[in-house]
């Protein structure tokens, strides 16, 4: 509302002059930041809804007034101002406004982020669906949020090498949820500060190797000799960190593969579960419903111009 755009003394909308109309291929937004940039920001004070669609961005949604209804592969989420909702890139979601409110809509460009040393450790972090609050992560709430204060403030000021400054704050940000994560893993509490270092470097080591090798026969002794550890130690060791054991995480890190991959209509499916590290369709097809609740060619149906027709239901004012 005009009273939040006075107290953050911003112009929200010359940053966003280049846009016309929205871009898309069936359910796939396309040309969604601006021209040589990585970036897109919106002040969004809308009460239309956006049906299901998806992009190669991180979506970030923070509501200022009143709530925001989001469905993000069919898990709804009922925001209230305050509230932050991180969805990763290739996620198919919704959006559905009330008749009156404000919030942030931040678009990121993370494509890059797995060439910086250390993505492995905070890969589950910056894939994963989070939602932030002032009572689910109570420590860094205030920290995390006055970053995003900083991000909309340089974005909307068009302020000189505002992506670098944007870009070390979304880093910043994810580095926050990242150690706070940690800090909930009782093996890194209860050690001493130099086994700790050794532990979070062995085991992003190992989370390294799992994503260079995952589409190869990967057992777990491959794993644990890797990282040094006995089999029965290095067991213990990563479940504790990565809270699954080591078979759920390879199973998880090739779903995520073959969910890249259907977005391309034009690989088969089998072409898709050999790309992704399964000997076969069979054990492809049982794993993917049990993982996501739905056959790969339905999944896949839902990149393509099939739109439901049924609106998810949501909250009323």
């Amino acid at each position: 509302m005009k009273k939040h755009q006075d107290a953050f003394d911003l112009d929200f909308s010359q940053q966003n002059r280049d846009f016309t109309d929205r871009k898309m291929e069936a359910d796939k937004e396309t040309s969604i930041f601006p021209e040589k940039s990585s970036i897109r920001i919106w002040y969004n004070e809308q009460d239309a809804d956006f049906l299901p669609h998806w992009h190669n961005a991180i979506e970030i949604i923070i509501p200022i007034e009143n709530y925001y209804d989001v469905e993000v592969d069919q898990e709804s989420f009922h925001l209230m101002p305050g509230d932050i909702l991180f969805i990763p890139p290739r996620k198919m979601h919704y959006l559905h406004a009330p008749k009156t409110g404000s919030r942030f809509i931040c678009l990121f460009d993370v494509d890059f982020f797995p060439m910086i040393r250390g993505y492995s450790g905070m890969q589950q972090v910056v894939e994963s669906l989070i939602l932030l609050t002032p009572d689910t992560h109570a420590p860094i709430y205030s920290e995390v949020y006055d970053l995003f204060n900083q991000i909309w403030s340089e974005y909307f000021q068009y302020t000189e090498f505002y992506e670098f400054s944007i870009y070390s704050n979304l880093f910043r940000i994810y580095t926050l949820i990242s150690r706070y994560q940690l800090g909930q893993i009782h093996l890194f509490t209860d050690s001493n500060p130099a086994k700790r270092k050794e532990y979070f470097s062995k085991l992003n080591g190992v989370l390294e190797y799992i994503d260079e090798h995952f589409t190869e026969d990967l057992t777990l002794d491959d794993a644990a000799d890797f990282s040094g550890f006995s089999k029965f130690h290095f067991s213990r060791l990563f479940k504790e960190y990565m809270n699954c054991t080591f078979y759920d995480y390879l199973v998880s890190r090739r779903i995520k593969a073959a969910e890249f991959y259907l977005t391309n209509q034009e690989m088969s499916i089998t072409d898709v579960a050999l790309q992704s590290g399964f000997s076969s369709i069979s054990t492809f097809n049982r794993t993917f419903k049990m993982k996501k609740g739905c056959t790969p060619g339905e999944y896949r149906s839902m990149f393509t111009d099939r739109r439901q027709n049924i609106r998810p239901k949501f909250h009323e004012a």
